[in-house]
């Protein structure tokens, strides 16, 4: 339930899966979205401080992405929630963070903290990603194309929806594609 929930830890390595979940945060709650990245929260701590405290008429809630975050920027997390401030929600977007990560520790042991891993897609994953797409669209396809234009994404999510998106595209109207037309638009 995220409207249950102020401060998110998304760690690991499938970022098209992490930002995908980011955007559904955002649209579930329709809080205005604030972009740092680490360094400047740390370099900037005051600026960081007064974003969260400052208010607009435009935006009552928001929520605040640092992104590339790591064990450094655990005080000022820690100081966050003690603040208890309303109307704001915090995800701390990681690369991969060790068991001995204090970050991660800390979001995993605290009831009121959410902390889920993001690990990379497997063939099966983006396999199960590219049927749904393919039959939400209508578009016929064969497996041996799917199977292509996965090898082409390189286990990438992000990737796989982009060449998903241009076959979608190229095909408006069609209601089917083949082999040589996959092998075309699909990067290599």
């Amino acid at each position: 339930n995220i409207i249950r929930y102020d401060f998110f830890l998304f760690y690991g390595d499938n970022e098209g899966f992490k930002n995908e979940k980011i955007k559904d945060v955002c649209q579930t709650t329709g809080y205005t979205k604030f972009l740092y990245y680490e360094k400047e929260v740390l370099n900037n701590l005051e600026n960081f401080s007064n974003s969260l405290s400052t208010k607009s008429f435009f935006e009552n809630e928001k929520i605040i992405i640092v992104k590339n975050s790591t064990d450094k920027i655990l005080n000022i997390i820690k100081e966050v929630i003690n603040k208890k401030l309303e109307g704001i929600k915090i995800i701390l977007n990681a690369e991969v963070l060790d068991k001995k990560s204090k970050l991660r520790s800390f979001f995993e042991k605290e009831i009121d903290l959410v902390c889920i891993p993001f690990y990379p897609d497997d063939f099966k994953n983006l396999n199960l990603i590219s049927q749904n797409f393919f039959r939400e669209k209508k578009i016929k396809i064969s497996q041996e194309s799917m199977n292509l234009i996965i090898e082409r994404s390189n286990g990438s999510r992000e990737h796989l929806k982009n060449e998903l998106e241009k076959i979608a595209l190229y095909t408006n109207n069609k209601k089917e594609i083949d082999f040589t037309e996959v092998i075309k638009l699909t990067n290599l």
